[in-house]
């Protein structure tokens, strides 16, 4: 027999070798260092099922059957292994398949043992009463860490219980042999989990959840599975002929309908799809797969072992990569397809204990007895230690810099308390499923949560009693959502359970078509309009046109990889790739940048016509200096990884400084100390100033700054302001300033208190599409009152005129003055969508330059003729601004995140340092000079125009998270577009397309609490992350679990990945089968653990956590573990348009 992951299937899903129906499903999972596990798998080649019909294997039906040739061994997902006798202290490994050891001590009456060393587990099998003599059942499942799971049976040979040493008990309910209840038995209520439902033949019929409605099951006369019908009434059939194969399926409204044709004699298979594409697999006499064609035509190529292990890929393009293994079936060498291996030894346990990368850089590891992992050393020397209690739980976690956090975890394993470095303690409170349901933070903070028997989150209480809520349908999809404050968004399910429709709180309704193959086609908006995506025959994303026309095509290469894409001007960007995928040249309209690799993928130098790019690594890869056109920034970092030193260009230096549980504890810049302050909780409670200003915040329960004072040494307080929030956390006042909201959170009105004339007034209307088609402030000028907006742009807006190209992107902007000439300017963009040109009113030119990862770097005002009269040059640590360079004068600014805390300003002669100090999403609003005075201060309406007040001696450029103040255009530099504060809109559109927003160049929902730094996509104060895996087990993550080798190319160390793209987790990571875990993190956590994309065309950024602390907050954040092909019910194949995974 062959193992359920190891199939090759299409449709929903069919074997291609065999043409098996194979069906999988997940009945209990209980977090625990062992998990409890309780699996069954339908194929309709499998009879010797027992516990659920002929043809269902599951856990529970796991067993020995003992031959006079030897044993076979049924696995839980129907495989069947054949080993000989084992003799006494003699393990013997199977004829075929996985490289699992039966063993027997040689006792009369002793349990054979069967280790499956990838997991560290032993099935434990022995007679029971009533069966077989030749028959031994699993009667336990033991780790190193000899954590247990016990079945029980009863006097006919039924189990009747499943016992784990943690404190799970489950109960099973069996009639004429066939389980028909599971229960929590451990839960105080004794909550019934499953109820299963049997046909007259005995076949598994009905299976029942909390929802209290049957999954249906109909089988044909040979116990093949032909049909099912889900709970919410959609279903899907299956046709077999005369040898049991599947050749036709179809279900609701044609969805994934598909033929099947088998040609034994050359053992082929040809699957053709519900739209007429035919693909063709190919398999050697050992069912596996040799050869794969596309409906376009392209072939991938593999070979095999006699143990199902893959020993080279070949690409469409020729690309192989080949795979070596020990005697034990490790994985000991991957050869790339660039020719370079990565490397791994393994301890006598069969785990990693040393990995040697591509570039020959090692990472090492130590474990104890029980194989948990104990060391982990970097290729720089850092070492992190870890330690576990009894059960293999890991107890404590020391850093490279000896910080030690420790853990108190429960009788399964599962964490209960957190001690960090300072001994601040965070304590979990856990159901009788071992989820957490209370969390109790190191100030005394509670938050609760409730979830559904099946663990789908029912509500969420913050520390201030505001609660969200979810429903479900039958299905288990989420049908409501509603926020602290009342707002429900709906959503509607279709076939499979993916999304058709999400209504929000204001009434907007969105559609969503797929087409019969399930993938996402058109995105229809309140107004009727559509979003449409045009995939070729093999399911790739070749061409996106958005709500108004715009067409972008991207081009494939014969691997599916992105070489190219046409905008709708017909300007071109074309990458050229190396075997790995690679962008090794850009051309952006036959201007050419060279990028260059070491040989773990990372970036070391991009040469092109604007800027040459050269980046150093240390061992572990990160960045030691950047070199752009000559102009240096250079970094160095502790034994942990955290920055410590930082120095610019112009010699500026910034000294970083943390405390134990890696929180900033000072910062030294231009002579200046800046020291913070945390409450337990890790809020930053106070920011002094060695200058004698300080800016303190007092923070509540729901994590919210409640109060900020602002006080000098020299003039005591200078500011105090309260803010004031709605229940769903959004801003409702500052001060005497109080907003009026819509039941989007969009501003739609700001007043100051009293009702004197020259009160401050702001008003705004938005269409359904939120974007801003009528505002109105006190300077609003010539673009105050309505706007039209036309093909999804704004046309005019009160006396301003704009024109667009046929991309979407300003041309042009027209003030109308009365008896005089409009002023004008006039903006030119490159096939990047970045601005390389602007005419001002005056006709002064000037242009824009930018590195390959698309950082401006240099703006310059030309003359006449066309030489450089003016230049400022920028540079930047990451995707932050820290630097600009004029003429006369040098800015260097400091941050924390996001936020910017200092301003350093350096003439010829003299350097003046200015404490920033801002509003709560990180906009400046006060610079305070080195006297504690006072030396500029502005106001600034909701969407961004600032006013400074004209007794100020200073200035900044800086606005909005992200945004830079240009002077010449009034426009706003935000990385990757351009915004007008006027127009509150990006000059160009989102070049994520629709996922972030339905109006692709609109600005954040309410800039007084969301921000977009990146001018990509609002930056929430919560980031949703992904990690796919094919093999999770547990509800949480846990620190230090042995896994195989890592052979991710670029990030081969251990620890926990993550991403933000859906897409990429399920199919890169998760693949079929696998898992999908959705995580919800601060956003300042986010970006802390996130490592830096890739270059351009390949920037695929990762999260990265590999100590406990970080750990931790992942494991409070997760939200949703789901099987990768139902990843939250929405994935909608995004491909390099990234189609969005909701509309939220």
């Amino acid at each position: 027999g062959r193992a359920m992951r190891g199939l090759v299937t299409r449709g929903d899903p069919i074997d291609m070798a065999t043409g098996e129906m194979v069906l999988s499903a997940t009945d209990v999972q209980l977090p625990g260092v062992l998990p409890l596990v309780l699996e069954r798998h339908h194929r309709t080649s499998v009879r010797a099922g027992r516990l659920f019909g002929r043809s269902w294997a599951s856990t529970l039906d796991q067993r020995l059957v003992l031959r006079e040739s030897g044993v076979d061994f049924c696995a839980e997902d129907g495989m069947v292994l054949a080993y000989p006798r084992p003799l006494a202290e003699s393990p013997v490994l199977p004829v075929e398949g996985p490289r699992w050891t039966l063993g027997w001590d040689g006792q009369p009456g002793a349990p054979l043992t069967l280790h499956q060393p990838e997991t560290g587990r032993t099935l434990h099998f022995a007679s029971v009463p009533s069966r077989r003599g030749g028959e031994l059942p699993l009667i336990a499942i033991t780790d190193r860490n000899d954590n247990r799971v016990d079945i029980r049976y009863d006097e006919a040979g039924d189990p009747t219980d499943v016992v784990h040493s943690g404190g799970y008990h489950l109960g099973i309910t069996t009639e004429h042999g066939r389980v028909t209840e599971l229960r929590l038995l451990s839960h105080p209520d004794q909550p019934l989990l499953l109820a299963y439902g049997y046909d007259d033949s005995g076949a598994l019929a009905e299976i029942r959840d909390s929802s209290g409605l049957p999954l249906k099951l109909f089988y044909d006369d040979h116990h093949r599975l032909r049909r099912w019908e889900d709970r919410n009434g959609y279903w899907y059939a299956y046709e077999y002929d005369a040898e049991g194969r599947c050749v036709f399926t179809t279900g609701t409204d044609r969805v994934l309908e598909y033929h099947y044709r088998y040609d034994p004699d050359n053992l082929r298979t040809s699957a053709v799809n519900s739209l007429g594409q035919e693909a063709v697999y190919h398999f050697n006499d050992c069912f596996q797969l040799v050869a794969e064609t596309d409906p376009l035509g392209q072939v991938s190529t593999r070979e095999w072992d006699r143990y199902d292990r893959l020993l080279s890929f070949t690409d469409p393009l020729g690309h192989t990569t080949r795979y070596a293994y020990d005697d034990h079936g490790h994985v000991t060498v991957v050869t790339r397809p660039d020719g370079r291996e990565i490397r791994a030894e393994y301890n006598d346990l069969g785990l990693t204990s040393e990995i040697v990368q591509a570039d020959g850089s090692v990472w090492a590891y130590a474990y104890d007895g029980a194989g948990n992992r104990t060391v982990i050393r970097d290729p720089a020397g850092g070492t992190t230690r870890l330690a576990y209690d009894r059960r293999g739980a890991l107890v404590t976690a020391s850093d490279a810099a000896g910080n030690e956090t420790r853990l108190l975890c429960d009788a399964a394993g599962m964490p209960v308390a957190f001690v960090n470095p300072l001994g601040e303690i965070t304590e979990y409170r856990r159901d009788a499923f071992g989820r957490t349901v209370e969390v109790v933070d190191a100030r005394g903070t509670v938050r609760r949560a409730e979830f559904t028997v099946e663990g789908r989150a029912l509500s969420q209480t913050d520390g201030l009693g505001g609660v969200r809520r979810w429903s479900y349908d039958a299905e288990g999809n989420c049908r409501s959502h509603t926020d602290e404050n009342g707002a429900t968004t709906r959503y509607e399910y279709g076939p499979f359970d993916l999304p058709v429709a999400q209504t929000g709180p204001d009434g907007v309704r969105y559609a969503l078509v797929r087409d019969t193959e399930l993938q996402l086609v058109r995105v229809i908006d309140p107004t009727s309009r559509s979003w449409e995506y045009t995939y070729d025959a093999s399911g790739r994303l070749v061409a996106e046109t958005d709500f108004d026309g715009r067409t972008t095509d991207y081009r494939l290469d014969a691997a599916g990889r992105l070489v190219g894409r046409v905008n709708a001007v017909g300007q071109t960007v074309g990458y050229t790739l190396d075997a790995l995928g690679q962008p090794v040249s850009l051309d952006v309209d036959g201007r050419v940048t060279d990028l260059g690799y070491d040989a773990l993928g990372r970036l070391l130098t991009a040469t092109g016509p604007e800027a040459e790019l050269v980046v150093r690594r240390d061992a572990v890869g990160r960045p030691t200096s950047e070199t752009v056109n000559g102009r240096t920034i250079a970094y160095a970092y502790d034994a942990t990884g955290r920055p410590v030193s930082r120095t610019t260009p112009s010699g500026h230096t910034s000294d970083w400084s943390y405390d134990e549980a890696g929180r900033l504890r000072s910062l030294l810049s231009a002579g200046h100390t800046l020291t913070f302050e945390h409450d337990a909780a890790g809020h930053v409670t106070r920011r002094a100033y060695s200058s004698g200003l300080t800016v303190d915040d007092v923070w509540d329960d729901a994590g919210r700054v409640t109060t900020r004072t602002l006080t000098s040494r020299a003039a005591g307080v200078l500011a105090r302001q309260t803010h004031a929030y709605r229940a769903d956390h959004v801003l409702t006042g500052v001060g005497d300033t109080r907003f009026e909201l819509d039941g989007a959170g969009r501003i739609t009105g700001l007043a100051e208190a009293g009702d004197a004339p020259g009160a401050w007034r702001e008003s705004y209307a938005y269409d359904p599409m939120g974007t801003l088609v009528a505002a109105d402030w006190p300077t609003a000028g010539e673009a105050g009152g309505d706007r039209t907006v036309a093909g999804g742009l704004v046309t005019r807006a009160g006396r301003v005129r704009y024109e667009y190209d046929a991309a979407g992107r300003m041309v042009l902007r027209q003030k109308t003055r009365l008896s005089k000439k409009p002023d004008t300017w006039r903006y030119e963009w490159d096939a990047q969508d970045r601005l390389v040109a602007l005419t001002t009113p005056d006709g002064t030119r000037w242009r824009y330059r930018y590195d390959p990862f698309g950082r401006r770097i240099t703006k310059q005002r030309l003359t006449a003729d066309g030489s450089v009269a003016e230049e400022t040059t920028f540079t930047w640590s990451g995707t932050t601004l820290v630097e600009e360079s004029g003429p006369d004068t040098t800015l260097s600014w400091e941050y924390d995140g996001r936020i910017p805390l200092a301003q350093v300003e350096q003439d010829e002669i003299d350097r003046r340092f200015y404490a920033v100090v801002t509003d709560l999403v990180g906009t400046p609003t006060r610079l305070v000079d080195e006297a504690g005075g006072t030396a500029w201060q502005a106001g600034r309406t909701v969407h961004g125009i600032t006013t400074a007040d004209p007794r100020s001696t200073a200035a900044t450029p800086l606005r909005f998270p992200g945004q830079y103040h240009d002077a010449e255009s009034g426009l706003h530099y935000n990385y990757q577009r351009y915004y007008d504060p006027e127009l509150a809109r990006y000059l160009s559109l989102d070049p994520l397309g629709l996922g972030p927003a339905p109006d692709a160049a609109g600005y954040v929902a309410n800039p007084l609490c969301d921000t977009d730094p990146l001018g990509l996509a609002a930056h929430d104060e919560m980031v949703v992350l992904y990690h796919g895996a094919q093999d999770l087990r547990g509800a949480t993550f846990q620190l230090g679990a042995p896994t195989g080798v890592a052979v991710r190319g670029s990030t081969p160390q251990p620890g926990l990945y993550l991403t933000d793209d859906l897409t990429r987790a399920i199919q890169q990571y998760a693949g079929q089968g696998g898992q999908v875990v959705r995580v919800e993190v601060p956003r300042e956590f986010a970006d802390r653990i996130r490592q830096m994309g890739g270059p351009p065309g390949n920037q695929q950024p990762e999260w990265f956590v590999d100590n406990a602390t970080d750990l931790a907050e992942v494991n409070n954040g997760i939200i949703g573990i789901r099987g990768s092909m139902d990843a939250f019910m929405n994935w909608m194949g995004r491909g390099p348009g990234q189609a969005p995974e909701s509309m939220s």
